[in-house]
């Protein structure tokens, strides 16, 4: 009894673990990619202004983001194909 009460949780904690490390991935490589763009890219090669920056910087993370998100929803359709369906017992 044991052994199936551990069988039935072990799925519910690996897709805690996958939603945390997305939910983890979501929010720090688009701020990530705002400094890391902004920085090296914008103000640093590019030179531009540092509102005009800003914003260019944003609409980079906005992008990301949206990639991200992209992913997480692609992942959990996939899951949810894989996963077996019920047997109608008639």
């Amino acid at each position: 009894m044991m052994i199936e009460g551990r069988a039935n949780e072990l799925p519910d904690f690996q897709v805690f673990q996958t939603v945390i490390k997305y939910c983890l991935f979501i929010i720090i490589v688009p701020v990530l990619s705002f400094f890391f763009v902004k920085s090296l890219v914008f103000d640093g090669v590019l030179r531009l202004e540092p509102v005009t920056s800003s914003v260019y910087s944003a609409i980079v993370a906005v992008v990301v983001l949206h990639v991200t998100l992209g992913m997480y929803i692609f992942r959990a359709y996939n899951e949810a194909e894989k996963a077996p369906k019920p047997v109608k017992k008639d």
